[in-house]
């Protein structure tokens, strides 16, 4: 069985590729409107080069969020963003949630794996995702993130084997 038949225990895709539709539509909105305003379409081109200028921005966005912001959990790897890590590698998931709003929390709120490298070579845990504190059964600590860390937390749990 190969790694692309393996159903998902738990998966978020990151960003939606939906975003993708609004540059053509703004195009032909923009058109529309020119033609309703002025009654003339003489400058449709200039819209068409705009318009694909913006598609190509909102697609480089779209492609990011897709590769950098996405997590997949099966029975054999957990990886976010860019990265995976064997399931058979992690000992534990460490306890505590990191505060909703960090900027009002004191310090002694804060579990000690908030200070753990992130997985998917990011600085930080993405917008509206929560970290989650993992063991490596080398010692360190990592931290996982999802935008729902129970789900990602209760799919992960019963995958894990007792250290011995």
């Amino acid at each position: 069985m190969t790694d692309a038949a393996v159903a998902p225990l738990y998966a978020e895709r990151g960003l939606s590729r939906i975003w993708l539709i609004w540059a053509p539509l703004a195009t032909v909105l923009m058109i529309v409107t020119q033609w309703l305003l002025l009654g003339r379409t003489s400058d449709w081109w200039m819209w068409v080069i705009l318009g694909l200028m913006a598609q190509l921005f909102v697609w480089l966005q779209v492609s990011a969020g897709r590769t950098h912001v996405s997590v997949e959990l099966t029975p054999e790897t957990l990886r976010c963003g860019d990265e995976s890590i064997a399931v058979a590698d992690i000992a534990e998931i460490l306890p505590g949630k990191a505060p909703d709003h960090p900027k009002k929390a004191a310090p002694e709120d804060f579990p000690s794996w908030t200070s753990a490298r992130t997985m998917g070579r990011l600085s930080s845990v993405p917008r509206r995702r929560y970290g989650m504190g993992i063991r490596l059964r080398d010692g360190s600590v990592v931290q996982a993130w999802a935008r729902n860390d129970y789900a990602l937390r209760a799919a992960l749990e019963p995958l894990l084997m007792p250290a011995g």
